[in-house]
């Protein structure tokens, strides 16, 4: 059975939507990262080299999982869709500032090369999901409904 003799619900939606997003984005936030870890170790040395790769490491980690949690919780009720979304965003933020605090005095890794980094692929990643959200043909569908 094809796609298209499949009735579109909500959760085959959104499976295609992360499926989408993810297409768009990977190979531009590694780039970013892979561009990032380069400057950095270029600029900083050896503890700008480790900066990045961690605040890099933690940006990819955290868009792979805003997309995880699209597939996990597709089949559930849009409302517990967007709780769950809202409950990723604050689980980022408090790895973040977990990852801030613990590493903030550290002399072996570069601080600006950590948030540079970071912040450089979460813009990047963030772009380029949106866009394929805006792009997305599979939003273009209103689900079928169940029940009479």
């Amino acid at each position: 059975m094809s796609d298209a003799d499949k009735a579109v619900t909500h959760e085959l939606t959104v499976q295609r939507l992360a499926g989408e997003m993810f297409r768009e984005a990977a190979w531009a936030a590694l780039g970013t990262f892979v561009l990032g870890v380069v400057v950095s170790t270029v600029i900083w040395g050896t503890a700008g080299l480790f900066g990045s790769l961690i605040g890099g490491a933690i940006a990819i980690g955290s868009s792979l999982a805003t997309l995880l949690l699209m597939r996990k919780t597709a089949a559930l009720d849009p409302m517990f869709v967007m709780v769950a979304a809202l409950g990723g965003f604050m689980g980022k933020l408090i790895v973040l500032l977990l990852a801030v605090i613990l590493l903030r005095n550290q002399s072996w890794l570069e601080p600006k090369a950590l948030g540079i980094t970071l912040v450089a692929t979460v813009l990047v990643t963030s772009f380029l999901e949106a866009r394929a959200s805006k792009r997305s043909r599979s939003q273009m569908v209103v689900p079928a409904s169940e029940g009479p």
